[in-house]
């Protein structure tokens, strides 16, 4: 199977500075912001709670706007197109998921007075148990 541009998997890192340039000051101040480092297929998702239609690819960042505070509490998605770099923000209350984030997430994003305590875990790939 032949793949086109928005199959192939994107350079990950070049997305670092897009999702720190779409940042508020307050989110600067005091957030964690993390990037799953997949590309998701076009379709109907599940975010927050709700559920969008996607007619593109698209690679999903989480901004936890009072990281190490119990949910539910304000947060935000930032749904990127991989090829126009075209943003969608969604507003929320709740993590990507609870418990434990898959090993595809990374922190994009650190305020400098977060503490590692307050930070979401990040499960390892298995390779590494």
């Amino acid at each position: 199977m032949v793949q086109t541009a928005t199959e192939r998997q994107p350079d990950f890192r070049n997305f670092d500075a897009l999702i720190v340039d779409q940042l508020t000051d307050a989110e600067r101040a005091r957030s964690v912001v993390y990037l799953d480092e997949q590309l998701r297929p076009p379709g109907q998702i599940a975010i927050g709670g709700s559920k969008y239609e996607r007619s593109d690819p698209f690679v999903l960042a989480f901004v936890d706007r009072k990281p190490g505070a119990n949910w539910m509490h304000p947060c935000r998605y930032l749904l990127i197109n991989p090829v126009t770099r075209n943003i969608t923000l969604i507003d929320s209350d709740r993590p990507p998921l609870f418990g434990a984030l898959p090993p595809t997430w990374r922190v994009v994003w650190r305020s400098p007075d977060i503490d590692d305590w307050r930070l979401l875990p990040i499960s390892r790939p298995l390779s590494q148990h």
